[in-house]
């Protein structure tokens, strides 16, 4: 059973009656993909008389949606109603149209080769079928003369020799025609897959398919000529994602080489062969617009009503509170991914040449171009959490162009040290990025010796003393600028006294607003050793605990 979708449109039309029908095939031109789902731009090219006909396109992917469905004819056409229907070709095809005309031609001319084939293979056999009955005479022949005698015994051996040399020659004309014939045999087997081939072909073409979306438009035209005619769909199952090659040199004049490349799937249940491409961050499927703000109503209530009302507030909070934790219960697996916000800009890539991108394909990577960036390198150290520092870049997006967040693969100096992620980017920002571990850069914190066997720590009712020691030893081939971080307590409570000395002191505090964070500058040559302690005190009044 037919679902029918109907778009029509107003047309005016001076003939009552088609012209003509064509059946045509729509070819995928272009695409515009976005995240989600992609616009898929087939086009029809007819040669049709002025008047009015009906176009039938067979073949779409099943389960296209009219919502994003639009047919475009260029100046001098119009298009009037479209029907779009599923499962099977509402009419039968023109079976005068040229493919379906070849593709019978073809089918006659192999039936024709076989017939010819075949007796050409029947005679073959009747030359194999007389040698035979040649050889028979020969042999009956030998036995007659042998019967009757013969005056002397060269008589026998010369009679002997004749017949031996007629059955050899007979029996090589034999072997020659059978091996002529099953070579004939041989090549018919290869016509009669041929022929097999064509009828499917020609089955195609003049058999409705049974599955996918057909489309069937009226069109008017003008004047008689070629026209091509473009069929826009949204079709969903497709995605595209930036993907990154940072290469770090270092140096006298640190580099950052960007190598961008998309990765594209698609299961739009067609391959979209040679296609324009082109890749948009818009997000059609999504809000287009701000969402509402209501006004506030708020009440007043005598007080003596608040006793009253009071078990009822109560239990409609005990409900929601119910209600809160079924959700949560309910919901906590669904996983909670970051969503790239772009507000509203939206940034397009089109592809310099055309491509192909296979049905079911789920990570054509395709190149784009390279970004070069001037970068700062700096090796990061923190003690309290690593035994090593790490290879620290800094680099300002010079482009003209938003980078969109992606999945990087990161080099340092030729070597690959494994992945990492580009966060959004706007053109003019700045951001920094880890680019693999130093090594030789080696860190240690300790808390030095206390006294009673214990390490470093004093302590009294109201008391309590700590000294850490951080350490970073240059045993790499280069001097480094080493930034180094780490964290001492602190307190929000007027009553719980911190003191913090360190030595040398550090260069930023609190840093990026984050309460008892210390970070020192240095840098450190080959071979040198860092040290700087730490010293902090905390107090409070007797009869509370630290916490």
């Amino acid at each position: 059973m037919f679902r029918h979708l109907l778009l029509t449109s107003a047309i005016a039309l001076a003939a009552p009656a088609f012209a003509d029908t064509f059946t045509a095939d729509a070819d995928v031109d272009a695409v515009t993909i976005y995240p989600g789902l992609a616009a898929v731009t087939r086009q029809v090219t007819l040669n049709v008389p002025a008047g009015r006909h009906e176009i039938i396109v067979p073949g779409l992917p099943q389960g296209l949606s009219t919502q994003g469905l639009r047919v475009a004819a260029p100046q001098g056409a119009q298009i009037g109603a479209v029907n779009l229907a599923f499962d099977r070709l509402p009419v039968t095809p023109d079976m005068s149209a040229p493919e379906i005309v070849a593709a019978r031609a073809e089918v006659e001319r192999l039936e024709e080769v076989l017939r010819e084939s075949a007796a050409r293979i029947a005679e073959i056999r009747l030359r194999v079928a007389a040698v035979e009955e040649q050889i028979t005479f020969l042999q009956s022949l030998a036995k007659a003369q042998g019967g009757e005698g013969f005056g002397s015994a060269a008589d026998l051996a010369a009679l002997a020799r004749m017949l031996g040399a007629e059955v050899l020659s007979a029996r090589q004309a034999a072997f020659a025609a059978e091996q002529e014939a099953q070579a004939a045999d041989r090549a018919r087997a290869d016509d009669i897959e041929a022929l097999r081939d064509a009828k499917q072909a020609l089955a195609a073409l003049a058999t409705p398919d049974e599955a996918g979306a057909v489309l069937t438009f009226t069109l008017a035209v003008e004047v008689a000529g070629e026209i091509t005619i473009d069929i826009t769909t949204q079709e969903g199952f497709a995605n595209w994602q930036p993907l990154y090659d940072m290469r770090l040199t270092t140096g006298d004049a640190p580099r950052l080489d960007v190598d961008r490349a998309v990765v594209i799937s698609q299961a739009s249940g067609q391959d979209w062969t040679d296609v324009q491409l082109t890749l948009s961050t818009a997000r059609p499927g999504e809000q287009t617009g701000p969402s509402g703000v209501w006004p506030i109503l708020r009440r007043i209530v005598p007080e003596d009503e608040i006793g009253r009302l009071m078990p009822l507030a109560e239990g409609l909070a005990v409900e929601s509170r119910a209600f809160s934790d079924m959700a949560v219960e309910e919901f906590a697996a669904e996983p909670m991914t970051a969503q790239a916000d772009f507000s509203g800009a939206t940034v397009t890539y089109v592809y310099p040449s055309r491509v192909t991108i296979r049905d079911g394909v789920e990570d054509l990577r395709l190149p784009l171009d390279r970004l070069d960036f001037d970068a700062d390198v700096w090796a990061e150290a923190v003690p309290s959490r690593d035994s090593i520092a790490y290879r620290m870049a800094a680099f300002t997006n010079a482009s003209d162009e938003l980078l969109l967040p992606g999945q990087a693969l990161v080099y340092a100096d030729g070597t690959m040290l494994g992945f990492s992620h580009l966060p959004l980017l706007a053109a003019g920002a700045e951001t920094q990025m880890g680019f693999g571990p130093l090594d030789a850069l080696r860190l240690t914190r300790t808390m030095p010796e206390r006294m009673e066997g214990d390490r470093g720590v004093f302590t009294t009712t109201n008391e309590l003393r700590e000294r850490a020691t951080l350490t970073v030893e240059n045993l790499t081939g280069q001097n480094w600028d080493v930034l180094l971080r780490d964290a001492v307590p602190y307190s929000e409570q007027e009553d719980l006294d911190v003191e913090v000395n360190a030595s040398p002191a550090a260069t930023r505090q609190d840093v990026e607003g984050q309460r008892g964070v210390l970070e020192w500058d240095m840098t450190l040559p080959v071979g040198d050793t860092e040290v700087i302690t730490l010293d902090y005190t905390l107090s409070w009044p007797e009869g509370y605990v630290l916490r």
